[in-house]
């Protein structure tokens, strides 16, 4: 409730402060009023936006849990890929990216740890997604060896993320 209320200040104090600063002169009061009527509204749009972490959090959408179970499986089914033929690479690789997909929006929660720790664990998890797109476009365009070079790479990276994660739970 609180975001949507900041967001509704947000938008109402930016209309406000374009109207009176149009005006010429500029209607400096109306200006300093629409400021903190938007100043009000980022506080609070702030606030429901942790609120909706600590709910997800508490709740278990989303957070360490999910995220292990998500990377436990990616690892696992990369595991069995690593010497397959290119085509059931390619197949379950690509099963792999779309249930990765889900990562950023399920990492949402880890946010409350810190930013800090939000960013580093986002930033190996997207190298490690990377590296896995680059194999799928690889082992999809017949370059093999270049496929499974990415692939391990891949792998190692999700094996960091894990880490990463599961080193939150203490």
């Amino acid at each position: 409730m609180k975001k949507l209320v900041g967001n509704v200040l947000l938008t109402a104090g930016l209309i406000v402060g374009a109207i009176t600063a149009a005006r010429i002169p500029p209607m400096w009061g109306g200006v300093a009023v629409s400021l903190a009527i938007m100043g009000v509204g980022i506080f609070l749009r702030r606030q429901g936006e942790k609120e909706e972490l600590h709910r997800a959090a508490e709740s278990g959408t989303g957070g360490v849990k999910e995220l292990d179970a998500l990377l436990t499986d990616a690892i696992s089914r990369i595991e069995k890929i690593m010497d397959a033929p290119r085509e059931e690479v390619v197949r379950e690789l690509t099963k792999v990216l779309e249930e990765l997909e889900e990562f950023a929006e399920k990492a949402q929660p880890l946010r409350i740890e810190g930013l800090m720790t939000y960013g580093n664990i986002m930033s190996i998890f997207s190298r490690g997604e990377r590296a896995l797109n680059r194999a799928w476009s690889a082992f999809a365009d017949g370059y093999e060896e270049e496929g499974r070079k990415y692939l391990r790479y891949g792998y190692e990276d999700l094996k960091e993320t894990l880490s990463a994660v599961r080193a939150l739970k203490v």
